[in-house]
């Protein structure tokens, strides 16, 4: 027996759940985690490449105090220009624009403050000048008073010795010209 004559079937479109309220962005949130990784990848690499002088003092052929009486020799030297934070620890005290050496770095002489967009940042370059290759880690604080104004931290990339690199800075306050005092310290 044959079945009845079905009616042609008709198209029906797919039903879609009802979609909710459109989801809110969250551009601050995703800016601070991108900074946040940001540094975390650059302490590992500084903790990788070692990050720092592994000798003693006095050991090595090189140094003067340990040499025998007879291989010393006196070799003249040009004047040294005297650059802030030299002879310190740390913080010290500096002044925009003028060069100043942290434990085996110096950032040039010329380097400015400006804003992000985001808060005050730092325009400059930063020499490794030891002998070892050498990763940069700079806290540079705007103070006015006792009052931190705002905070710059900036890195560089593994130098070698001698070698010179535009710095990488990153704003931890909003932009000011409100400060009486600038102060740099090495962060690690």
């Amino acid at each position: 027996m044959a079945s009845p004559p079905q009616p042609p079937q008709l198209f029906q479109p797919p039903i879609h759940p009802q979609q909710g309220p459109p989801k809110k962005k969250h551009t601050g949130r995703t800016v601070l985690l991108v900074i946040g990784s940001v540094f975390a990848v650059l302490i590992a690499i500084a903790i990788a490449s070692g990050g720092g002088d592994t000798t003693k003092p006095g050991a090595g052929s090189n140094n003067p105090a340990t040499a025998p009486a007879a291989t010393k020799a006196v070799e003249p030297k040009a004047p040294a220009t005297k650059v802030a934070c030299a002879d310190q620890d740390a913080p010290c005290v500096v002044t925009v624009g003028s060069a100043f050496a942290l434990g085996k770095h110096q950032v040039l002489a010329g380097w400015t403050i400006k804003d992000s967009g985001i808060g005050l940042t730092i325009v400059g370059k930063a020499k490794n000048i030891s002998d070892d290759a050498s990763t940069m880690f700079v806290t540079v604080k705007f103070l006015r008073g006792d009052e931190v104004m705002a905070n710059v931290m900036c890195n560089t990339g593994e130098l070698l010795a001698g070698q010179i690199e535009t710095m990488n800075c990153l704003p931890e306050g909003t932009y000011t010209t409100n400060f009486d005092k600038v102060t740099a310290e090495a962060a690690f």
